[in-house]
This record gives C-alpha cells, structure tokens and sequence, in this order.
C-alpha cells in the first residue's frame, strides 16, 4: 500500500514540473501554492492512514480463530458437564451422609436400649439374690426362735450378735427349766441372811425388822415378810404368769448374799430374754 502511494505521489509531482513553464511559475500566487501543498498533505495523511489500517484477517487466521473458540466452546461445554457431575455426586454424598447419621442415631438408640435392658435384668437379678439371702435369713431366723424354745441349739445365724451366737451349738435355757430352777434358787436365797440396813432411816429399819420377823401368805404369795421373800414372790409369779421381763426385774432388786444366790438363775433368764430379744430385732429388720 505505501508504494502504490508514493508512486501516485511521484507522478503528480512530475506532470506539475512537465506542465508547468517558468512563467506559469511566476505567475503561481502563493495561494494556488498553499493549495498544492495541501492536496500533498492530505495525499500523505491518507497514505499514512492506509498504512496503519489494520491487514484483514486471512482464512486460516479465521480458521485457527474458530478452531480456538470451537475448543473454548468444548471446555466450556466439558466444564459445566464436570460441575453437574460434581453437583450430582454432592448431592448423592449428602444423601449419603444424612442415612449414616440416621443410621447412626438408630444404632446409638438402640445400644442405649439394650444398655437399659442389661440394666433392668441385672437389677432384677440383684434384687432376686436380695431376696434369696433375705428368704434364707428369715428361714434360719424361725428355726433359731423355735430351738431357742424348745432348748436346742440355734445354729449359725448371719449377723447374729454374742448374745445369740453363743447358742449356736450350746443348748440354750429354757422358760420352762427357769420355772423347774426357781424353788431350788429361791429357798437358797431366803436361808441367806438379811442385807445390813444400818445405811437405811431409823424407821425404815424398824419396819424392816417387824416384816422379817413375822411372814403372812395368802396361799403361795407372801403378803407380809422381808423384803426378800416379798421380791421372790413377785419374781415367782411372773415367771408363773410367763412375764420372764418381770421376773428378771424383781429378782434384780434383792440385795446382798439372797441376791448372790439367786445369781446363776438370773444369769441365765437375763441370758434367754437377750437372745429372745435379738431374735425379734433381726426379724424385724430382715
């Protein structure tokens, strides 16, 4: 383009200098000057303008434009593909953890049930070894009561206290051998002498003295009589009555050498009352 341009150019300015004669020259005014110098100017600005024209796009730059832009098209085409499956698999790993964590919450649902289960049985069995230990005791606790009745020994009593385990294999008295023993212990006790009053008022000793000298019955029970003799009988009659507490409690008021022969029986009431009450204290509890 710039050589056809100047060429136009060259011949313009030669058919000017063939045609032009020296006269003509000077006859030229300074305007029609300017106005070649223009036609030149617009001439180059134009061939300066077709040079800078961009070249026009070839064929196979068409080609290779569309072949860029066909593969940009796959791209885009294979991305979005890329992006649904991404979208899919997504949505199928959600779906996929949100059935583990039902699962899960089932499971942990069902563990806790069967950790409740287990509980309950093992309760259950606790409170039936429970009741198999306290069945056993109460059967021991009626079979003690009855040999501590009929004088045989009780044998081994779980949690039983000296006062009953000391008749575990040792026969233990009985109310109706205390009865049998009373006389005996009783007439040992009245032989004994009188215990020293001096400690005692003035009157209280006369009066002392005056009972012991004259005893007064009204049948086996002593009216009027030393204070001996007034405490065996009332020992006498609760023990008739099988008041064995009452007994124990009026033996337990006489004093020196009739109370020391009256010590073995009471030992041994004290004895049966306190393995008695023992009995009754751990069937209560049991």
């Amino acid at each position: 383009m710039f050589g056809a341009g100047f060429l136009l150019l060259a011949a313009a300015i030669a058919y000017l200098w063939v045609n032009m004669t020296p006269a003509d020259t000077t006859m030229r005014d300074s305007k029609d000057l300017d106005a070649v110098n223009q036609r030149i100017s617009d001439l180059d600005a134009k061939l300066d303008r077709i040079d800078h024209r961009p070249q026009p796009v070839s064929a196979a730059d068409f080609a290779k434009l569309s072949a860029r832009i066909d593969a940009l098209d796959g791209r885009l085409a294979n991305q979005t593909e890329v992006a649904s499956k991404v979208d899919t698999v997504s949505g199928r790993i959600d779906a996929l953890s949100s059935r583990s964590q039902t699962a899960l919450d089932a499971l942990k649902q069902q563990l806790a049930d069967l950790s409740g289960q287990v509980s309950a049985q093992q309760n259950a069995a606790g409170n039936l070894d429970a009741l198999g230990k306290r069945l056993d005791l109460m059967a021991k606790l009626q079979k003690a009561a009855f040999a501590l009745s009929v004088g045989e020994p009780v044998g081994e009593v779980p949690g039983a206290p000296p006062s009953l385990s000391k008749y575990a294999h040792t026969p233990p008295p009985t109310e109706a051998q205390l009865r049998l023993s009373f006389p005996q212990a009783e007439a040992r006790a009245l032989a004994k002498p009188q215990p020293d009053t001096v400690a005692a008022p003035f009157m209280d000793r006369v009066w002392e003295k005056a009972q012991g000298l004259v005893t007064v019955r009204r049948g086996d029970d002593v009216v009027v009589g030393d204070a001996t003799a007034m405490a065996l009988n009332q020992a006498r009659s609760a023990l008739q009555a099988g008041d064995l507490p009452g007994a124990i409690k009026a033996v337990e008021s006489l004093k020196g050498d009739p109370a020391q022969a009256m010590a073995s029986w009471l030992a041994e009431a004290k004895d049966l009352e306190n393995a008695r009450a023992v009995l009754a204290q751990m069937a209560g509890q049991s």
